[in-house]
């Protein structure tokens, strides 16, 4: 698995073999499903033609062929297949806020490995794949295509922009880079039809934000994966407890009543963060970075 701080392209092409145990994603139709199994997004019929018979008594006059019926002076009608493909669209947080963990792997780190996760699934299915991958000063989007153009630069750009942390961190800069300004950008590239993989912490999320997200769900399907570490679950009741963010260096004292405090407001935030996306439209995923992603992802996306 890749390393704690920060990940190669090796470490990422490692997961190609572990993504076939994911499923499939939302209102996308497995491999061998049967029609009907699941209900489509799109308006319309939402068939592709196949091919010609001739006409057999129960069939649905609506899908005679006129001019072949005319051509041949028999009934013939037009056979469709369902179409099964659905563009992916992933989405990945690298900035500072991000480059964090109390103990495992760094925030950033995972959300790096669940994007090449669900980006190998896409190319296992022959999905159409398409990628953002966002830092504190710029952002690298990919447009959906096949995944054989679009995975090495995706893989690429999650090896640059999280090699790039450990010196961001040193500096303590933040940069332009917003939640909002992402979604903005998302809202340019995302077809119809899509399902969106967003993986971040959503720390800056507001309003607009939630209005945008709302956008892209009326689009398609939006997965939000909310990378999270469970320090606050994990707190001793008692002793010093050591924090630093954005060059500020701090020392707490932890007593029964502020660990508890910390736990009760920490798992609020998180429990109306996650209200809030679902809200939107969002399927919300909460996942504990210092624990097996794949176990967590595996249950659905």
């Amino acid at each position: 698995m890749p390393g704690e701080i920060t990940v190669t392209r090796e470490q990422l092409m490692s997961l190609a073999t572990a993504a076939r145990q994911l499923r499939n994603p939302p209102a996308q139709l497995p491999p061998g499903a049967q029609a009907g199994e699941r209900v489509a997004r799109q308006t319309g019929r939402g068939l592709n033609f196949d091919s010609l018979r001739r006409y057999q008594p129960g069939d649905d006059v609506r899908l005679i062929d006129w001019q072949a019926t005319a051509r041949l002076r028999t009934p013939w009608v037009r056979l469709y297949n369902e179409e099964r493909e659905r563009p992916v669209l992933v989405c990945t947080d690298q900035r500072l806020d991000m480059f964090f963990a109390t103990r495992g792997q760094m925030k950033s780190v995972a959300a790096a490995q669940i994007a090449a996760l669900l980006a190998w699934r896409a190319w296992h299915d022959g999905d159409r794949l398409g990628s953002l991958v966002f830092g504190d000063d710029h952002l690298h989007p990919v447009p959906c295509r096949s995944p054989a153009a679009s995975l090495p630069p995706l893989l690429a750009s999650l090896e640059s922009f999280n090699a790039a942390l450990p010196a961001r961190y040193q500096s303590g800069t933040t940069g332009p880079v917003t939640l909002l300004s992402v979604l903005i950008r998302l809202d340019k590239m995302m077809p119809p039809g899509t399902w969106l993989a967003f993986i971040s912490d959503f720390h800056d999320l507001d309003p607009a934000c939630e209005t945008l997200l709302a956008r892209l769900c009326r689009r398609g399907s939006v997965s939000a994966f909310i990378l999270l570490d469970d320090l606050h679950l994990r707190l001793p009741a008692s002793g010093e407890l050591g924090a630093y963010y954005q060059q500020v260096r701090a020392t707490v004292s932890l007593t029964p009543a502020l660990q508890q405090r910390i736990r009760e407001q920490t798992s609020r935030r998180l429990a109306t963060l996650e209200n809030r996306l679902a809200r939107t439209g969002c399927r919300v995923n909460q996942l504990v970075v210092s624990e097996p992603l794949l176990p967590q992802l595996r249950p659905g996306v």
